[in-house]
């Protein structure tokens, strides 16, 4: 949508964030809620700068009592993106616009304290104070308290906009004070697009960047690198050609995946999507993930049967919910590895 060009491939958001500067009638609080890298940060700048957009408020036109436009308005009410309010924003340096973002794993009661004085006072030159809270669920006990408070009096010419994974992740009693916003996952086109004319990154690694991502564009950037795809070849490959007879080149396998707990992690991801690709192959080859492995997927369709896979996925699972608990590392690689090629083929 013209003006909430940064809000990528969430059409359904644009068009409420810009109902409400056209209605003239915002809610005290937001809460955006989705995947990480789906453009909820993106979306709440873009929206501070259609509230305080020059170009959205010429000196003649009625202003309500918020201080919006409330008529006479072109059809669209995103920001302009040139007018000084606009530019501030964009350069992070206006005044009215306040982000808060977890001063290491938490958001502190000292942050929202602190927030909380500095809403006392009227503010600077926005027409709306925007106020910018990342990642909310991460608040603890005391921080939500102190905001709640907050919600409850909201600070006149303000308004706050909370971002989370999911909404229950949050304090109900602060949810329900907050006008929620679903943002979904950025569709594998478009998450292709943005890495090629952003990365340069060639279309058909793009594609299978995209792919991975599973919807989020932070992820399919962290992921656009080449020498994953080359690290995603011998995973498979090693995996696909172990066995249980040769119990040391599995131990040996086991130790390398056990270097790292986010290589790890990030390891079984990949062997998730292999056996994903090899579930769905037999029915929908199209769907494939890998799809520049469709040969190989095709091959390792005869040396699984779906009760062996429906069982890889199970320990993959496992493996994942004990190292997130801090489990021994390289204690759940070996368990993992080896019932991974245990029925590396129907008889085995």
């Amino acid at each position: 949508m013209p003006g909430f060009e940064s809000i990528t491939d969430q059409i359904r958001p644009a068009l409420i964030l810009n109902t409400f500067i056209r209605k003239g009638a915002i809610p005290h609080a937001l809460l955006f809620t989705g995947m990480e890298g789906v453009g909820k940060q993106a979306a709440a700048r873009a929206f501070a700068m259609a509230c305080n957009c020059l170009g959205n408020c010429p000196d003649e036109s009625p202003v309500n009592s918020k201080g919006l436009v409330s008529s006479g308005k072109p059809e669209n009410y995103g920001p302009c993106g040139v007018c000084s309010s606009c530019r501030k924003i964009l350069s992070n340096s206006h005044p009215d616009v306040i982000e808060i973002e977890p001063s290491g794993p938490y958001i502190r009661i000292s942050q929202v304290r602190d927030l909380c004085e500095l809403l006392a006072f009227k503010p600077y030159e926005a027409r709306i104070r925007t106020v910018i809270i990342s990642d909310a669920q991460t608040m603890n006990t005391a921080a939500g308290n102190a905001l709640l408070k907050l919600l409850e009096e909201p600070p006149e010419r303000t308004i706050l906009i909370l971002t989370a994974t999911e909404k229950s992740d949050l304090i109900p009693t602060i949810a329900s004070r907050c006008q929620q916003i679903r943002f979904n996952p950025v569709s594998r086109k478009r998450l292709a697009e943005m890495l090629i004319e952003s990365k340069g990154i060639e279309p058909v690694d793009a594609g299978i960047f995209a792919a991975m991502a599973n919807g989020s564009f932070n992820r399919a950037v962290a992921l656009s690198d080449k020498s994953r795809l080359k690290k995603r070849d011998w995973l498979i490959n090693e995996i696909e050609s172990l066995s249980l007879k040769e119990t040391g080149k599995c131990m040996a396998f086991a130790e390398r995946l056990s270097k790292d707990k986010e290589d790890f992690l990030d390891s079984i991801e990949t062997l998730k999507i292999w056996y994903r690709d090899i579930a769905v192959f037999k029915y929908y080859p199209g769907k494939s993930i890998f799809f520049d492995l469709s040969d190989k997927t095709k091959t390792a369709l005869f040396r699984h049967t779906e009760k062996d896979l429906l069982s890889k996925f199970d320990e993959i699972r496992i493996a994942r919910k004990n190292i997130l608990a801090n489990a021994n590392l390289r204690l759940t690689a070996e368990t993992l590895v080896l019932r991974l090629v245990q029925s590396n083929s129907p008889g085995g």
